[in-house]
């Protein structure tokens, strides 16, 4: 059923696409996708959690090299992991990464060539196996304190950290541009992981008012660096599709902020956004666990926000990331699925599973909320697998 809303709704995408100047089809010069056509073709995905993406901020950490990727418990990635995601239905999987402890050098913020390379070869084993990739910049946002310490950015109103940030931020899709320079659109670059002022209380998830178009602001700043050395870069970065978060990643925490200027590629920049939603039910250290009517509103409203924003204006969408915690409750984590990816479905908006390989059958703390669980790495089987089933229809 979600297979078939999805082919659907990609004409209504299309129409919406073309009314209002964002191009549809296929270049018949390149063979390249346009940007309705190339989301639905990035189907629903599966991160690749916890593994790259692990770090530390401990003090003057720049290069602590390759053990982080099983630094946070999970094993070593191999194509038998890669080939059982496809296999399963999966068509993209999204490689977060860490880069601020894998720096040889802040002049220049270069990066640990073992670090790239290994990267590199999680990426063209994705490829091989028929998976498209999403990698990005992932857990480098810091604090003011950290900057003192660590390679990395801020989100911060001190000019001084605003450009370092930049010159970080810049520094590194430099160097993954020029790695990847020749792969074709398969590859995605998401510029920032959930940008926000890390360390702020109330107002790290929670900014509004002045706090949150500040924020934007800079955001914007930052993201408008990334593109710019994204696209300097030549070669088919000069094409390549481009995914850009709002503050958090949040679908409503727009204000002040919108897409960076692009003025090499029309319509090749996609907005990222992370909805664990209704945050009670998926993530809440609480016991509300059964899927009601009321949750079910509150998805209707991400997906009514992301159609009024960026759909009807012709700009393409990615849920980078969702997920709803093990709570012993399987069935209504099905109903959760069954309307979250359908309202996705609908308006052809590719969804991307959160997976940390935590389950509460496999020792995980249900009160955390953090028990996104899905695929057991070690084994490569599925510890839910009628959740799965239900995700890549």
């Amino acid at each position: 059923m979600a297979f078939k809303t999805a082919r659907l709704s990609g004409l209504l995408l299309s129409a919406l696409f073309s009314f209002s100047g964002c191009s549809t089809g296929t270049d018949a010069s390149s063979g390249e996708l346009y940007a309705s056509d190339f989301l639905r073709s990035l189907g629903n995905g599966w991160n690749l959690g916890n593994t790259f993406d692990a770090m530390t901020t401990d003090p003057n950490t720049d290069n602590v090299g390759l053990s982080t990727e099983t630094s946070w418990g999970l094993p070593y990635t191999t194509e038998q992991m890669l080939k059982e995601v496809r296999n399963k239905g999966f068509k993209t999987i999204r490689i977060p990464v860490s880069w601020h402890n894998h720096i040889t050098s802040r002049d220049g913020y270069r990066i640990d060539p073992e670090w790239m390379n290994r990267v590199k070869t999680v990426v063209d084993l994705s490829l091989e196996n028929g998976l498209k990739v999403i990698i990005n910049i992932h857990h480098d946002n810091l604090t003011e304190a950290q900057m003192a310490q660590n390679a990395g950015f801020c989100i911060s109103q001190r000019a001084e950290l605003q450009k370092s940030s930049k010159e970080y931020i810049s520094a590194v899709w430099e160097q993954v541009s020029q790695t990847f320079m020749d792969y074709d659109e398969r590859l995605v670059f998401e510029v920032l992981n959930e940008p926000r002022y890390i360390g702020a209380g109330n107002d790290e998830w929670n900014a509004g008012g002045t706090v949150l178009t500040d924020a934007n602001k800079v955001i914007k700043s930052y993201e408008q660096a990334a593109v710019d050395a994204i696209r300097a870069s030549g070669g088919s970065n000069s094409r390549r599709y481009i995914l850009i978060p709002p503050y958090a990643a949040a679908f409503d925490k727009l204000a002040e902020w919108d897409l960076p200027s692009d003025s090499v590629a029309a319509d090749r920049l996609l907005v990222s956004i992370h909805a664990y939603t209704p945050y009670v039910f998926t993530m809440d250290k609480s016991s509300v666990n059964i899927f009601s009517g009321e949750h079910k509103a509150a998805i209707d409203d991400v997906f009514k926000s992301l159609k009024t924003n960026f759909i009807n204006k012709g700009i393409g969408v990615v849920m980078g990331e969702t997920s709803a915690s093990d709570k012993n409750n399987t069935d209504e984590r099905l109903k959760w699925v069954k309307y979250y990816y359908g309202k996705a479905a609908e308006l052809s908006i590719p969804v991307i599973l959160w997976d940390n390989n935590e389950t509460v059958a496999t020792g995980g703390n249900i009160e955390s909320g953090e028990c996104h669980g899905y695929f057991d790495r070690k084994n490569l089987s599925w510890y839910f697998p009628e959740l799965i089933e239900e995700m890549v229809k």
